[in-house]
């Protein structure tokens, strides 16, 4: 597993013995009275003799008058020791996981009634967030869009999402309106239907590039933010028109992080961007992170290149380039390989993180590895070692009209539905690996995520 050193659980201790000094009263109970006064103090009623609530909020003890005899020639005065009631140094615990997987993509898994989630380790659901890229429209509805590869997956798709432990879904990707406006409409219904949060895409403008805020510990509050540098023509919403958030609208991306880092604790921006099949991030991809996190994001996690991409933490910020494909069709090559993102925070500080690497299955369904070539690569792309993998790229992005909010912000897809004329996934993966699958399982791949 590669990771890096999480704080000790030394510095909770520290916190805890902080809030100790600092909270804890003594409360130092008065002198019984004397007898003159005592007289004339009225009778209490069973009530008013009971323990009071101070105004801390802590019960004090009842003070009893002494039973010493009082002469005429002196009087005697009994007093009591003063008595410090400390209260309970106990901090509440504030420590919370989020696990990120990348493209999911169900169209031929739910088809055969296959659980894809059901060999993640660590489990989804065993986290307090849980966020993946959702590459497909969720929906019955719907003609196929004018490109080369749309995908999706049978309503059930978003029940089965939901049960495996997802809480956020992103939707800002080249593959959410692959069946129309009504398709995507139906993909966020079922999803937010079931508790899974749409991200990143909506009836309108407004909808699309609002962020959404989870409250993951009582007063911890956590935003997610989406949007998309692949941009296929027609797919950006406006006010009049469901689809997805577009980076290229930049100012108002980032404005909206400003907002969400005003309204919450930590700040996750989910971005679609990079080019396929390549281990390292472009330098547009470097680029708009610097500005996620120059704008108060604390995590930027991202997708599209169908490969892993490096993790990147620094100063307690972090940027995962590409999550790679987490659930797809069966991959044996390097767009097979894959992983969970775990990333630890106590309230809004960001502790640290793992990565638990895994292969594609059959089923193309993530399963644990621990050691060989495959686990060896993964480790060595996640670490930062990615030039060494990188294989021949595929399509490069075109960049579309910044602040265009129609269709010609699109401009050729802005670097993910390109018609190659060959597979590239099958050009050198069946030629190192040997698979006589590969080249036709990977055709949906090969610019089409």
């Amino acid at each position: 597993m590669v990771g890096r050193p999480l704080v000790a659980s030394v510095i909770t201790g520290l916190a805890i013995l902080a809030v100790a000094c600092n909270t804890s009263h003594v409360r130092v109970v008065p002198l019984p009275p004397t007898s003159t006064e005592a007289s004339a103090v009225a009778p209490q009623t069973a009530s008013e003799a009971a323990p009071r609530e101070s105004e801390s909020g802590r019960a004090a003890g009842a003070v009893t008058p002494s039973a010493t005899p009082v002469t005429s020639a002196a009087t005697t005065i009994a007093a009591t020791a003063a008595t410090a009631i400390v209260p309970s140094t106990t901090a509440p615990d504030l420590t919370w996981t989020l696990l990120a997987g990348g493209d999911v993509l169900m169209d031929r898994s739910e088809a055969a009634g296959v659980d894809p989630f059901a060999g993640i380790e660590p489990a989804l659901a065993s986290a307090d967030i849980a966020v993946v890229n959702a590459e497909m429209v969720i929906s019955e509805r719907g003609e196929p869009a004018d490109k080369k590869y749309v995908f999706r997956a049978s309503p059930s798709a978003a029940e089965r999402i939901a049960a495996a432990g997802v809480d956020v879904a992103g939707l800002a990707n080249n593959h959410a309106m692959d069946y129309g406006p009504d398709a995507l409409v139906d993909t966020i219904d079922l999803l937010e239907a079931n508790g899974v949060i749409a991200l990143g895409a909506g009836a309108t403008s407004s909808d699309a590039y609002g962020h959404r805020v989870i409250e993951v510990r009582p007063g911890v509050r956590v935003a997610f933010v989406g949007a998309s540098m692949v941009v296929p023509l027609g797919f950006p919403a406006s006010e009049t028109r469901p689809g997805i958030a577009s980076a290229y609208q930049r100012d108002r991306v980032l404005a909206n992080v400003r907002v969400a880092a005003s309204e919450a604790d930590v700040v996750i921006a989910v971005v679609h961007w990079g080019i396929e099949r390549m281990t390292c991030p472009e330098g547009r991809q470097r680029d708009f992170a610097f500005e996620l996190l120059h704008n108060g994001a604390d995590a930027v996690i991202g997708h599209h290149p169908h490969v892993l991409q490096p993790v990147v933490f620094d100063d307690g910020k972090l940027v995962a380039y590409s999550l790679g494909n987490f659930v797809w069709h069966y991959r044996s090559g390097i767009t097979g390989d894959t992983g969970v993102l775990q990333i630890d925070f106590d309230g809004g500080e960001m502790l640290g993180w793992s990565f638990h690497p895994h292969l594609l299955d059959i089923n193309g369904a993530p399963v644990p590895v621990s050691e060989g070539a495959r686990f060896d690569r993964i480790n060595d792309i996640v670490s930062g070692d990615c030039a060494r993998h990188q294989p021949p790229p595929t399509t490069a992005a075109r960049e579309p009209q910044a602040d265009a909010e129609d269709e010609a912000e699109s401009e050729g897809e802005a670097g993910g539905e390109g018609e190659a004329a060959t597979d590239p996934d099958s050009a050198t993966e069946v030629e190192s690996e040997t698979e006589p699958n590969e080249a036709a399982e990977s055709e949906p791949e090969a610019n089409g995520g």
